[in-house]
C-alpha cells in the first residue's frame, strides 16, 4: 500500500513537473507565425500572432492539454481571444521540438492548427506535423 501510494505521488510529482517555455517565429509558406507558450503540467497559456495572406489575426489559447516526448511537446487548448471572433472556443494544436540552448541546433515548431472541438485531435492523440525552424527558443523539460 505506501508503495503504492509513494508510485502514484511520484507520478504526480513528475507530471508536475513537466513543462514548455518560451516564443518564436515560424515562417510557412507565405504565412509568418509568432507563438509564445508558457505551461506547466497540463495548463498554461499561449498567445498567437499570424500574418497571412488573408489577413493578421491573433488571440489567447488556454492550453489543457501538454504531451511531452522526449524533446517534442505537443500543446492542445481552447482559443479564449481572438482578433477573428470566429476562432473563440475553438480547439488549437501545436508542436514545438526543442534541440537544445545552442543556437548550432534550431529549434522547430509547427503552424497552430485550428478546428471546432470535437473534430479534431487535441494533444493526446499522436500525430505527424509539418515542423518549420523557429527563430527564437522554447524549452521542453519532461
Amino acid at each position: 500500500m505506501l508503495r503504492a501510494t509513494i508510485a502514484i505521488l511520484a507520478g504526480a510529482l513528475a507530471a508536475a513537473a513537466s513543462s514548455v517555455k518560451g516564443n518564436g517565429t515560424i515562417t510557412f509558406g507565405a504565412s509568418v507565425e509568432h507563438v509564445s507558450v508558457s505551461a506547466s503540467g497540463s495548463s498554461g497559456r499561449a498567445e498567437f500572432h499570424d500574418k497571412t495572406v488573408s489577413g493578421n489575426v491573433n488571440g489567447t489559447i488556454e492550453i489543457n492539454c501538454v504531451r511531452i516526448a522526449g524533446n517534442e511537446a505537443t500543446v492542445s487548448g481552447i482559443v479564449t481571444h481572438s482578433s477573428r471572433k470566429s476562432l473563440e472556443g475553438f480547439e488549437a494544436l501545436f508542436q514545438i521540438r526543442d534541440n537544445g540552448s545552442k543556437k548550432s541546433r534550431t529549434d522547430m515548431m509547427s503552424p497552430v492548427l485550428f478546428h471546432a472541438v470535437g473534430t479534431g485531435s487535441n494533444c493526446q492523440v499522436p500525430g505527424e506535423f509539418d515542423l518549420a525552424p523557429v527563430k527564437g527558443d522554447f524549452a521542453v523539460a519532461p
